[in-house]
Order: C-alpha cells, then structure tokens, then sequence
C-alpha cells in the first residue's frame, strides 16, 4: 500500500487559522526567548524539518497550494512520515487584525511521495529546510525560525543550503473551528502579541498582494 492515513473525522483536521506575522535579528533573539519564557508554557520544542510546496494550475479557480514537511534527517526512520497542510486564501476581511486563512492537517507515511504528487498533477514551485523552536501558551502557538533556501532543487548538503535573510521569522497563531468568532479570536491573538512589544511588533501581513 502507498500511504497509511490515520482515520480522522472532517473536523479534526479541517480549520480556520488566525495568524500575525514579525522578524528579529538574530542578536536580538536572546530577548525574545527571555520573554517566552516568562509568559508561555513551560519549556519549547526545537524542530529543522523541510518543506516543500506545491501548487495545482487551474484557469477558472485560484491556484491550490499543497505543502509537504518532513524532519531534515533523511537517515531516520521518520524520514518517510509527512505533513500535509493546505493553506487557503487569506479572508477578505480589513476590519480583522490578524490573517484569517483555511487550512487542513494531515499525515502520511509513504516511500514514494514524488510519485503520489506527481499523479495529483502538483507541480513544485519551491522547497526550503526551516530551523528553529516552538513554544505556546495555551491555544496560542510561537514559531520562531530561521530559512535556508535550496540553490539546487534536491540537493540538501550544507554547501548547497543559503540562508534566505539575516533575520528570524516569527509565527503567533491560533486555530479555531469553521464556526467561531474569528474576529474575536484574531483580536485576543493581537492582544497577547502585545505582550511582546518592543522586542518584537507582530503584523498582519497581505502577503497575497502583488
């Protein structure tokens, strides 16, 4: 067999995401940590996965966007374990202070995951391996990352990873059901992310505009 699904009812996987967006140098990281530390959960996890997002070409509907993630350790025995996430677009909502966006979660566990998006008609429109550390405070996820681009798709070695910018990314999320108050929640999430001010400001970002 190909793939092995968990057996998950619609609703669990399937969300809304309010998010806001931010950057930090490097120099300036041990703050922020400092920070964390003071109003999250105890203790953060580490990760360095790699990504790689693909997209569906369609003429009468906006483009599909499919993102696979793996751990960077492809001598492991969880190298052929991957995320599914979908990523839909942003609500057209002004009056929210936060990114709104659909999105959907899975995992599967597949030795030829090439050959699966290859018959889905998925093309690759870039890939990338992201290091950093999570933390959270109740429902409320921190992701603070660093980015190294590829410069030749497939090849992994340090000599052919670039650091894509001098700065830290910085993620403040939370997910919600189709059916809640999304304002509301996107209003707490800017609130909390207040609390970070001004080591870091959080953004909603329209990172759909061209």
């Amino acid at each position: 067999m190909l793939f092995r699904f968990g057996e998950r009812k619609r609703d669990e996987f399937q969300k809304m995401e309010c998010i806001l967006f931010g950057s930090i140098m490097e120099k300036n990281l041990i703050h922020l940590e400092n920070r964390l530390a003071g109003i999250c959960d105890p203790g953060c996890t580490p990760f360095h996965e790699h990504e790689m997002s693909f997209s569906l070409k369609t003429s009468s509907t906006p483009d599909v966007t499919l993102r696979l993630r793996r751990k960077f350790n492809f001598d492991s025995a969880t190298s052929d374990k991957w995320r599914f996430r979908y990523i839909g677009r942003p609500e057209p909502d002004q009056d929210c202070p936060a990114v709104v966006r659909k999105v959907i979660h899975s995992v599967s566990q597949s030795k030829n995951m090439m050959e699966f998006v290859k018959a889905m008609g998925l093309r690759m429109d870039f890939e990338y391996v992201v290091k950093g550390k999570m933390w959270t405070c109740g429902a409320v996820k921190i992701v603070m990352s660093s980015v190294q681009k590829t410069k030749q798709p497939g090849r992994y070695d340090a000599d052919n990873l670039e650091k894509l910018s001098a700065s830290y990314l910085v993620e403040i999320s939370v997910t919600i059901e189709d059916t809640d108050d999304h304002l509301k929640a996107s209003k707490q999430l800017k609130l909390f992310s207040t609390q970070l001010s001004p080591i870091i400001e959080m953004e909603k970002v329209d990172y759909m505009a061209k």
